[in-house]
């Protein structure tokens, strides 16, 4: 099962491009969340661990986050993880990133509440 949850903010722009895939034009959109993960050290202080997650999705699916969101955003994503490889000057290179399922934009309504929109599935 290959199943990705993360809640995070947009670190950067979502960048759409058209691509023609096997002879057929399509969207595609990337962009990169900041997820934060909390813990308490062993002597009893607090931190804090960001890791940053690159995206991907596709179809209408990738014009619709390049519309509705921007750096900053905090969202929810669904989707599955994939590892892209690729040989370049005879180095070859890999690249794990999540292939977007759903979405859905959290806006912040006051301190203590959170407000989540429609997921949108594509």
């Amino acid at each position: 099962m290959n199943i990705t949850l993360l809640k995070g903010n947009l670190a950067r722009d979502p960048e759409l491009r058209v691509v023609n895939p096997n002879g057929k034009q399509t969207s595609v959109v990337n962009f990169t969340i900041a997820v934060n993960r909390d813990y308490v050290k062993s002597n009893g202080e607090k931190d804090r661990i960001t890791s940053f997650i690159n995206c991907e999705a596709w179809d209408s699916g990738a014009e619709t986050i390049a519309e509705s969101l921007k750096k900053g955003d905090l969202v929810m994503v669904e989707g599955s993880l994939r590892n892209d490889t690729w040989e370049k000057d005879g180095v070859k290179h890999s690249s794990l990133k999540v292939r977007v399922n759903n979405f859905s934009k959290i806006t912040k309504l006051s301190r203590s509440k959170t407000e989540e929109s429609e997921p949108v599935a594509f």
